[in-house]
């Protein structure tokens, strides 16, 4: 296994253990020894999954030596974190990776400045942000502002960036990086005054979403075929969740813990930031690891049992019906797994196709 396809083999290791200590927190295999990764299951997913698989992309694109030095520090986070190691140790791990990547923006945007890369840039201060109050013992439902401000940041940016066409010189592109800095102000002002910054934070989630979708080419490929089609759903879908959480923030203010919160965070987690990533993961991962997901309508499946799963999970929340909150998210973890193994089976039917077809052309020679 090469050395990027190993450290993201550490991402996807945390995405599988946030996974099933989500599945802890949803009362299932909440007696048995796997209960105590569900205090980790935020960490695991936003430090150890999205942080990770972020940052190796990036890194990848740099073409630096020096970036290395972030995946690393974000597997030894992850592996520190499932060792039970003193929370400070995953933290300045987890903090020193996010360091890097900062770094490895402020290199981007010296080769060339974009609008894209600072909105990415700003993800990187929720992230710091995060791991070091994180790291300092808070909860981590203190820090979901944080960890909101470095998804949603950094996902949009790289919007920008794969889809400069339609963002570069608009005013539109003005507009998203201001308003990305205003959701990095307005999260400093929630540690300060948490209902107000909440709302505020909400305010400039909604103007997020509504701009962003409003100019993104996404909106014109959902009329286009197969892998096209495909990814400008999931896009479209990911945007209308993040309009979701905004109005959960701006209309239900903050909560630590409870139906509300779940359906808040979620709603950003589950329905922007997962289905983003199955959007874009047939791409990035040909980038990282030199091998495509194909298309096949098989994709689908995954991603209607994300949104399925996610829409009953937060009518149940807004209802406070157990059984039902359960069910959407039981619905959610099979909908993740799903997706990585089709991914998987995929990309080796795909590895064989090619392979027969070479062998059948060296045979007519």
């Amino acid at each position: 296994m090469c050395p990027r396809g190993l450290l993201l083999t550490f991402a996807g290791a945390s995405l599988v253990t946030g996974l099933f200590a989500g599945l802890t927190l949803l009362g299932i295999w909440a007696d048995t020894p796997a209960a105590s990764l569900g205090a980790d299951h935020g960490a695991l997913m936003v430090f150890g999954f999205v942080g990770g698989a972020i940052g190796l992309e990036r890194t990848v694109a740099a073409r630096t030596r020096w970036a290395w030095a972030g995946p690393v520090a974000s597997a030894i986070g992850v592996v520190t974190l499932l060792a039970g190691a003193p929370r400070l140790v995953p933290a300045a791990a987890f903090t020193l990776a996010f360091l890097v990547l900062g770094a490895v923006y402020l290199r981007i945007h010296r080769r060339q400045a974009t609008h894209a890369v600072l909105v990415q840039s700003t993800g990187v201060i929720g992230a710091v942000f995060a791991t070091v109050w994180w790291g300092g013992g808070a909860d981590f439902a203190d820090i979901v502002p944080f960890a909101v401000v470095f998804a949603v940041a950094t996902i949009i940016g790289e919007r920008m960036e794969l889809a400069r066409v339609s963002f570069a010189g608009t005013a539109a592109e003005t507009t998203i990086t201001a308003l990305s800095l205003a959701l990095v102000a307005a999260s400093l002002m929630f540690a300060l005054h948490p209902q107000v910054g909440f709302a505020v934070m909400g305010i400039l989630i909604v103007a997020l979403a509504l701009v962003t979708v409003r100019i993104d080419v996404a909106r014109r490929l959902v009329h286009a075929g197969k892998l096209p089609k495909y990814t400008a759903i999931c896009m479209l879908a990911g945007y209308a969740w993040l309009l979701v959480a905004g109005l959960l923030w701006l209309g239900f203010g903050h909560t630590r813990a409870g139906y509300l919160h779940d359906a808040a965070v979620h709603s950003v987690f589950l329905g922007f930031v997962i289905s983003m990533i199955f959007a874009h993961a047939p791409f990035i991962l040909g980038g990282v690891i030199r091998r495509t997901i194909p298309y096949h309508p098989t994709l689908y499946v995954p991603v209607a049992l994300l949104h399925g799963g996610l829409s009953l999970r937060v009518v149940a929340d807004l209802r406070a019906a157990d059984v039902a909150w359960m069910m959407g998210g039981v619905l959610n973890v099979v909908a993740v797994l799903l997706f990585m193994a089709t991914g998987a089976g995929l990309m080796v039917t795909d590895k064989r196709r090619r392979r027969l077809a070479r062998e059948k052309r060296a045979a007519r020679v």
